[in-house]
């Protein structure tokens, strides 16, 4: 899995419906899978409806969900939804499944879920997200595309850490361009770059590619930050605001 930067609340709580997933996957037994299958669906219509107010511009969407978006679409000049068929009827669906676990006193017995409701409770979020950005014609957030996550942290501290001299570059050179990471408090020279390099193409690629959850960039040139950055990816041990 490669860790992802997580810079809103959708995608973090996103990465939250990811791993009680996959926890619930993993569970060996009935009590903690339940626990986690729950915790994916009250979490993942949190974040579904997060999105609806924010892609229909309306703060008010929540308690009465139909209502409030048929309101909200109304208001922004769009088709009203056939909540009878389709995604739509689906998304109504979830809602009421959620519903039976924040409003109603269940029985015992209907705790014990199956991990094939949060794996399709997923999906169904998933679509919902999809279509309402299709629906009004805004941008998919990539996040919404994510759909990974390693479960359980087995607290490995193993790894390699490599120093790769580009293009000739060589990290006695003043001039040369060094970018490190931060990894569980360690900073980490990873990149040795020619003077005037794009330095940001590289730390851009770390971003997307690095296969570790770190937790800042730095950028060197003759001893002196050039660039620094702050990164929350899940799993990692530091907390930035």
């Amino acid at each position: 899995m490669n860790f992802k930067h997580i810079n809103t609340t959708e995608f973090h709580l996103w990465t939250d419906v990811l791993h009680a997933k996959t926890l619930s996957c993993q569970a060996q037994n009935p009590w903690d899978r339940g626990s986690y299958v729950r915790w994916c669906i009250i979490t993942g219509w949190t974040v579904l409806e997060m999105v609806f107010r924010q892609v229909l511009n309306d703060e008010s969407i929540g308690y009465r969900f139909k209502e409030d978006v048929d309101r909200a679409i109304k208001n922004l000049g769009l088709p009203s939804f056939n909540w009878g068929e389709g995604i739509w009827q689906r998304i109504l669906a979830l809602k009421d499944t959620r519903k039976n676990f924040v409003h109603t006193n269940l029985e015992q017995n209907k705790l014990f879920l199956d991990t094939s409701v949060a794996i399709d409770y997923v999906k169904g979020i998933q679509d919902g997200i999809l279509e309402i950005h299709k629906y009004t014609r805004t941008p998919i957030p990539q996040w919404i595309l994510y759909d990974d996550d390693r479960g359980w942290d087995d607290g490995s501290e193993s790894g390699i850490h490599i120093l790769i001299e580009r293009q000739g570059a060589t990290k006695e050179d003043p001039q040369s361009i060094i970018v490190s990471y931060i990894y569980k408090g360690k900073e980490y020279p990873t990149e040795v770059l020619p003077a005037n390099s794009d330095y940001l193409k590289t730390v851009t690629d770390m971003i997307t590619n690095f296969r570790s959850p770190i937790t800042g960039i730095k950028v060197y040139q003759e001893g002196k930050v050039i660039f620094e950055t702050t990164l929350q990816m899940r799993g990692s041990f530091e907390y930035h605001l």
